[in-house]
């Protein structure tokens, strides 16, 4: 609370959105919304070239982020950035060991993001970064806000990153709650349906992204996750780690609101 002052008093954005939402969600809202992801999946996937994902540099990755609030502030004025700031970690690999791909510096007001992993990953992150400069503390709320910028970005590297992330929580959410009912030809069915609807190159680059945090897992210190669960709890996120995916709420009632 030091550290991070007021921020955790920040209005919630769903005021300013006057989005009305749900406490929680079900097996039916989050398969609805998978199917719908999927197919933003496939057709944004189909726009953007190999070329693009592979030539993209870090730095165009930070500028266009910056300009992606500039432009959606036109509509929702409230996404209003004062003197954003990107930068790349100086040491990423530390990220490996402490389990992180960004971190918000309150005292100095500096995004700072691990920058070796894979580039699709960059876009969306960024955005979210930028959300905590804009001084909203909760995980969720900038997953939202990062969610609202990318959603109405003109620039489809950055839909397709957020897009890539939001299926993740999504498929993540969704198998849990079927688990919990303990019909696992469900869940089966379930993972089939989506790998089938999925386009190969979307496939392949969640692939290519899961690869590479499986590969740097063993690297992981145990005690930082629990940490970072209990540093989140503390800061009025009950749920700790899990609040990242809290943002589904957040997306459901968005699309229900905007027809999307």
């Amino acid at each position: 609370m030091l550290i991070w002052g007021l921020n955790y008093q920040k209005s919630s954005p769903a005021k300013s959105f006057n989005l009305k939402m749900d406490t929680s969600y079900t097996a039916v809202q989050l398969d609805s919304l998978s199917l719908k992801l999927m197919e933003e999946l496939n057709k944004t996937r189909q726009i953007i070239s190999d070329s693009l994902i592979q030539n993209r540099k870090v730095y165009q990755v930070f500028r266009n982020s910056i300009l992606d609030y500039s432009q959606v502030e036109k509509r929702f004025p409230q996404l209003h950035l004062d003197k954003p700031v990107l930068k790349a970690a100086a040491f990423p690999i530390w990220g490996d060991y402490l389990g992180y791909l960004a971190f918000y510096q309150p005292i100095t007001g500096e995004a700072i993001l691990r920058t070796d992993v894979p580039l699709l990953t960059l876009p969306y992150t960024s955005c979210h970064e930028l959300a905590h400069q804009m001084g909203y503390a909760s995980e969720a709320e900038s997953n939202f806000i990062a969610f609202v910028v990318a959603t109405e970005s003109s620039d489809a590297l950055l839909r397709y990153s957020m897009l890539l992330q939001m299926f993740t929580y999504c498929q993540s959410e969704h198998l849990a709650l079927i688990a919990k009912t303990g019909n696992f030809e469900k869940w089966k069915t379930i993972v089939n349906r989506n790998k089938a609807k999925l386009d190969p190159k979307v496939i392949a680059d969640r692939k290519k992204i899961k690869d590479f945090f499986i590969q740097r897992q063993q690297l992981l210190i145990p005690a930082s996750t629990s940490l970072y669960d209990q540093f989140l709890q503390w800061n009025k996120q009950s749920k700790g780690i899990k609040s990242y995916d809290e943002v589904l709420l957040w997306v459901i009632a968005y699309k229900n609101q905007n027809g999307k």
